[in-house]
């Protein structure tokens, strides 16, 4: 949608050709970004994001873990804060690609997608 700004997530070092390696989502739909996972889940080293799912039931989200350095949680929390608030020319912002070594922080290393959770 015009004026949208959308997520690009990638988890993978090759060319995304599956499922769960390759995300794009409406920032409008981000739920939340925690430091523990829904199910109670706590990572000294991680961020969770949370999403509504593409299924349509109301109940279904996507989610995507970031990996981050150690002790650099709430600065990478703040640096995804900005990307996703940010307007960029084309709507499009890269938030973590594993293949292409582009992050939004320089906090975070790695991510793990998760289209249906």
């Amino acid at each position: 949608m015009k004026g949208e700004n959308y997520l690009y997530f990638c988890d993978t070092t090759d060319e995304a050709n599956a499922t769960d390696e390759a995300i794009l989502i409406p920032a409008s739909t981000v739920r939340g970004i925690s430091v523990g996972a829904a199910d109670g889940t706590v990572d000294l080293d991680a961020l969770y994001l949370s999403a509504e799912g593409f299924v349509g039931d109301g109940n279904s989200r996507a989610a995507v873990v970031l990996a981050v350095t150690a002790g650099k949680l709430k600065e990478a929390m703040d640096d995804v804060a900005s990307a996703m608030s940010a307007t960029p020319g084309d709507g499009f912002t890269v938030i973590a690609d594993v293949q292409n070594g582009v992050f939004c922080s320089r906090h975070i290393t790695g991510c793990t997608v998760d289209s249906a959770v």
